[in-house]
């Protein structure tokens, strides 16, 4: 990630039909990139398992991280952060402990996991979870600090709920079900093929001015209202 990025994401999870999720939601690494055709430029970042994350998958530049298990099953969905831009409550370190990572230098993290993290083993399935505010809380307490971000729907997305500051982003129905992840990049960052605008043709942002996104779907969006 480069320095000064702005980042927020929302995510939209789906996967096989689970008595937990009575959606039809995406849940493998085929699923994802059947959904979102941005993430064929997706690859492994490396061959070691990462305990309770399993392999991530990403590519070289600015973009939402995912962490693919046993069986491809998409199990977090994770963000890095250069240390530069300052400490938030809702990183995965303590301020002022960023970890070094080979290529990227200091960085905080922040993680959102779809499973339950202790499932996450190799050469074993992991234990999904409803894809709802709710229920991704209860696995993710650092969400108990996201609020709506506007009164705004979205359509074929939801609404907003997030944190001010550089952190993901969910896309949530009116029921709660999460239906999006979203990235936001500020265009001096340069422009990244996963974006979901043509290069040269960024958004502007209140308050942010001129930024490119990236969702990571888990619903088709057309069939959301």
């Amino acid at each position: 990630m480069t320095r000064g990025i702005i980042i927020a994401a929302a995510l939209v999870l789906i996967g096989a039909t689970q008595a937990a999720d009575e959606r039809q939601v995406a849940r493998t690494i085929n699923d994802f990139q059947a959904l979102n055709p941005a993430l064929e430029h997706y690859g492994p970042l490396h061959e070691d398992w990462s305990p309770a994350m399993g392999i991530h998958w990403g590519a070289p530049g600015p973009h939402v991280t995912l962490g693919v298990g046993h069986g491809d099953e998409v199990v977090v969905i994770e963000v890095i952060y250069p240390h530069e831009i300052g400490w938030q409550p809702w990183f995965d370190q303590p301020e002022g402990e960023p970890m070094e990572l080979p290529g990227l230098g200091l960085v905080y993290t922040q993680h959102i996991w779809i499973t339950e993290p202790a499932s996450v083993v190799p050469d074993g399935e992991p234990t999904f979870v409803p894809l709802t505010l709710e229920a991704l809380t209860e696995i993710n307490p650092v969400l108990e600090g996201y609020q709506r971000l506007s009164d705004e729907y979205v359509p074929h997305m939801g609404y907003h709920y997030g944190v001010m500051g550089p952190g993901l982003v969910l896309a949530v129905s009116p029921e709660g079900d999460v239906n999006a992840f979203e990235l936001l990049f500020p265009v001096e960052g340069g422009h990244f093929p996963w974006f979901d605008q043509p290069e040269g043709e960024p958004m502007d942002l209140p308050g942010l001015g001129l930024v490119y996104s990236q969702h990571v779907y888990v619903v088709d969006p057309m069939t959301l209202p």
